[in-house]
């Protein structure tokens, strides 16, 4: 005879993360409901909340939501480097810039996570890295300091 146990885990794990997403958005609001404040706060609220939802209503449809999901995580071997790397970026900010930093670690993440076709990685970081750069350059109401774009 085998006992199904339920895990509540995940579930709590979702709810905790909407619940903290709709606090942050909701005292957000009450401080300032001006668009500068929720220009980046209110897009990401709802995509945070739609993605928990989709995970809950996939979980659900599969009868999935009370079950633990496999071990298939990457192993911290392979992760540590990504973590090391992200704070390599956020150290280099000042000395680098946000566009040039941006680009270095977008390229070094993809080779660490195995991407071998240079034009495809030279591509793809110089698109990405400069046009997040450019993107946040015009919709902050502050200034990030550049290396190769104009402040």
């Amino acid at each position: 005879m085998s006992t199904n146990k339920r895990d509540y885990g995940d579930l709590l794990v979702l709810m905790a993360l909407a619940g903290f997403t709709l606090w942050y958005l909701l005292d957000a609001i009450r401080v300032s409901s001006a668009v500068q404040n929720l220009l980046l706060i209110l897009p990401l609220s709802l995509v945070v909340l739609a993605i928990v939802l989709l995970e809950v209503m996939l979980r659900l449809k599969h009868g999935t939501l009370f079950q633990r999901q496999g071990e298939e995580g990457e192993p911290l071997y392979r992760t540590l480097p990504v973590v090391g790397l992200f704070a390599a970026y956020v150290i280099s900010l000042e000395t680098l810039g946000f566009d040039v930093a941006t680009v270095v670690f977008v390229a070094l993440f993809l080779l660490l996570k195995g991407e071998r076709n240079w034009l495809l990685l030279g591509g793809y970081s110089l698109a990405f890295g400069f046009g997040v750069a450019l993107f946040f350059a015009e919709m902050l109401p502050y200034p990030m300091h550049m290396l190769v774009l104009p402040d």
